[in-house]
């Protein structure tokens, strides 16, 4: 018999095994341990963790009750709750185009509209049309393994603020870097990719970051602004 663990910080319930999905738990950049049951759910994580506006997010926020036109209750987990600035807060939900269509998903996402509206929320659902995929999806699979401030150069963040708003390639970048006074130590391509991830530099998500496992150094890129 399996162990029922409870579900981490204020979850309602804990992420569920259905055909063999793909389970798993982030650690969001505001500290906060985040459920995902679905490679799409995780796609929107990546997402939601490099967008500045979105300050924190957390996973089965709270388990809504609706009653059909026939009488019945009915419960209904949504995957996510955002919360952004400006004192925005969102609900967030990752499913398939097909199932939108059915008439029990449309009552949960009536239902759910419904309450959002009545609290002055927004809901969002994505499919598979609207979340990361192709190069924007390889690109963040790359990057969010450099979101760690491990990888954060102080010198290289600030040499970036200071420059005027310009487009360049990523080459030409890290070449212009490297001869900056005083000259930045360690591993290059891994400050800039923390740097990227965390909004100080711009790139062409239509274009691999790496190419026969090397850095692209042909991606345009876009500097010289804070964040």
């Amino acid at each position: 018999m399996g162990l029922k663990r409870r579900p981490p910080g204020n979850d309602v319930r804990r992420v569920r095994a259905i055909n063999g999905n793909l389970r798993g738990v982030i650690t969001n950049k505001a500290g906060r341990i985040v459920q995902y049951e679905s490679f799409a759910e995780r796609s929107l994580l990546l997402r939601l963790d490099r967008d500045n506006d979105v300050l924190d997010y957390a996973s089965q926020p709270e388990t809504l009750v609706y009653t059909t036109p026939d009488g019945k209750s009915h419960r209904y987990t949504p995957d996510f709750i955002v919360w952004k600035s400006q004192h925005r807060t969102e609900i967030h939900e990752v499913t398939r185009s097909g199932r939108t269509t059915q008439p029990q998903q449309q009552t949960r996402m009536t239902a759910a509209r419904v309450v959002c509206q009545s609290r002055g929320w927004r809901y969002i659902v994505h499919t598979e049309h609207e979340l990361p995929q192709g190069t924007e999806l390889s690109n963040l699979l790359l990057l969010v393994a450099y979101r760690p401030l491990g990888y954060r150069h102080n010198l290289l963040q600030t040499w970036l603020a200071q420059q005027p708003p310009q487009t360049s390639l990523l080459g030409a970048l890290a070449a212009h870097v490297e001869q900056s006074n005083p000259p930045l130590t360690g591993n290059l391509y891994s400050n800039l990719y923390h740097a990227i991830w965390h909004g100080y530099i711009d790139i062409n998500w239509e274009m691999l970051l790496l190419r026969n496992g090397q850095p692209n150094t042909a991606m345009p890129v876009s500097y010289g602004r804070t964040p």
